[in-house]
């Protein structure tokens, strides 16, 4: 290589230099402003997702699919979206407890998650006696019997044990969930979209209640009938094989999201037994020690008790 060649090279690499400098800060830009507009798109689709969803809770009307809105949304930004838009109905509707969903492997399999799903229940929910329920109030109502559980005190901290919940744990109760599945699209409901709308809370009857340490809880086993007829028989291991485990695994994974847990707030722990549609007519569940909880679904046009 002779002397002006190699000054012609030293040139081009100075050259070649000057303009990596100059690239790089535009292509940092050139990103910053790609990001600009990708950011606010994925905020306003969420924003948009708990406006609906706050407004389908109250209407009565049918959830919104947060995978369809917000595609990219993990599980933990789904959890938090249900916590602002519920944190708001919750100003004139307190939260009178939380719900365990999706506890039985088949159930998250159907719903491609790999663990349970937690939703809150409002106080609206609760339908008081005579057990009467509206089906009208609902767009996709489904029957569930689960076992319930009242807080003694206020709980702050992860449960490590089975023997801290004689400490904060006060009642069982024998419970009849009532969700409500009314998806825009029912065959397209993935686990974002039932993190996201509150995993179907609707409502709630709650029967006979017992002191926790008076009963062995996972030796329950519970049977629904309806106008005589059997639907469903459960256990109580139906709920993450043990019903404590289950109690630990909800309280655990509703602080974890930052819910606030009070005394005398209500757990239910997830259904025992597969879910059933429901129907109008006359409903017998039996729970064994904590009794039987007798009910009738109706079917008239204007709004029932509860939510």
């Amino acid at each position: 290589m002779n002397k002006q060649t190699r000054t012609d090279q030293a040139k081009l690499n100075q050259t070649w230099t000057r303009l990596s400098v100059v690239r790089q800060p535009v292509l940092k830009q050139v990103i910053a402003v790609f990001y600009l507009f990708l950011i606010p798109a994925s905020v306003a689709a969420e924003q948009n997702f708990s406006k609906l969803a706050e407004a389908a809770h109250k209407l009565n009307q049918a959830m919104p699919h947060l995978s369809q809105i917000a595609p990219a949304t993990t599980p933990q930004q789904a959890y938090a979206l249900q916590k602002q838009w519920t944190a708001k109905v919750a100003k004139s509707d307190p939260i009178s407890g939380y719900k365990a969903g999706l506890t039985s492997k088949a159930g998250q399999a159907k719903f491609a998650v790999s663990e349970a799903l937690s939703g809150v229940l409002f106080a609206s929910g609760s339908v008081r006696s005579p057990y009467t329920v509206n089906i009208e109030d609902a767009g996709k109502l489904m029957l569930e019997t689960e076992l319930g559980f009242i807080l003694a005190k206020s709980v702050n901290k992860p449960i490590e044990s089975s023997q801290q919940l004689n400490k904060i744990i006060s009642k069982v109760v024998a419970v009849i969930e009532l969700p409500d599945l009314a998806y825009k699209n029912p065959k397209s409901i993935t686990g974002i979209d039932l993190i996201g709308a509150n995993v179907a809370s609707h409502q709630f009857l709650l029967g006979k209640k017992l002191n926790y340490s008076d009963i062995a809880i996972n030796q329950i086993r519970t049977q629904l009938k309806h106008q005589g007829k059997t639907l469903v028989k459960g256990k109580a291991i139906d709920a993450l094989g043990d019903q404590k485990q289950a109690l630990i695994w909800l309280i655990n994974h509703l602080l974890s999201h930052g819910f606030q847990l009070n005394q005398g707030q209500l757990l239910i722990t997830g259904a025992l037994g597969k879910m059933v549609p429901a129907k109008t007519g006359d409903y017998s569940a039996n729970f064994g020690e904590l009794g039987n909880i007798n009910f009738q679904i109706i079917k008239k046009p204007e709004a029932s008790n509860g939510h």
